[in-house]
């Protein structure tokens, strides 16, 4: 039996001064870009030293190898992505509750959409991102997420979905945006799957609202 390959993922240490910070955050950038053309087998670090105009000394001094910048790239992606999930969600407490849902499912779409060619190759070619701390735990801010609308749901619905339902609802929903970001259905139209995801979404919490409780 061949034994299980290890990763340091973690940094060195972390920038504390403006110039450590922007060096670090130079790092981050370059191997996001690298990535993107390049792909992860290619990745180096002297690569990453010279995209990011930094001396190899200075890559070593933040983080023990490729893999740990790989990691920190993967971090940044999961937070400024979470940033950005909240924001649409405060931008529709406003609005009714249909196209609420439209518009958040729009904008979750978008934040993949964006990111699409690095999360390609995170997914795809990174052998470690699911033991990417802020990887594992992305399902569960998802999850939190999807609670705080549950919070406008009882206030248009008057229904408190279960957390079973929730579940289902950010698994469902999540998957299906990814896929529709990373690798497009050819032949179909976008909108109109989102279009229908929003309405298949609705269309469950009202079904929920009208079924008798269970037992």
């Amino acid at each position: 039996m061949t034994k299980r390959q290890q990763f340091d993922l973690k940094e060195k240490k972390s920038p504390r001064q403006a110039r450590s910070k922007a060096t670090v955050g130079a790092i981050i950038q370059a191997s996001a870009q690298l990535l993107e053309e390049e792909g992860y087998a290619a990745l180096t670090t002297n690569g990453v030293a010279e995209r990011a105009g930094v001396s190899i000394g200075s890559v070593y001094e933040y983080f023990p190898g490729k893999e740990a910048i790989v990691a920190a790239v993967a971090t940044q992606l999961v937070e400024v992505s979470l940033q950005k999930m909240q924001a649409a969600l405060l931008s529709v407490e406003d609005m009714d509750f249909e196209p609420a849902m439209r518009s958040w499912i729009y904008s979750l779409y978008a934040v993949s959409r964006d990111q699409h060619r690095l999360l390609k190759v995170l997914l795809f070619q990174v052998p470690f991102i699911h033991k990417v701390p802020a990887v594992e735990g992305l399902r569960t801010e998802l999850f939190r997420l999807a609670l705080v609308g549950a919070s406008k749901t009882r206030e248009h619905l008057f229904i408190t979905p279960s957390r079973e339902s929730l579940y289902l609802i950010t698994t469902m929903t999540g998957s299906t945006l990814l896929q529709l970001a990373i690798m497009p259905p050819p032949g179909l139209q976008v909108e109109a799957i989102i279009d229908e995801l929003a309405h298949k979404m609705v269309q469950w919490l009202h079904e929920l609202r009208d079924s008798p409780p269970p037992g």
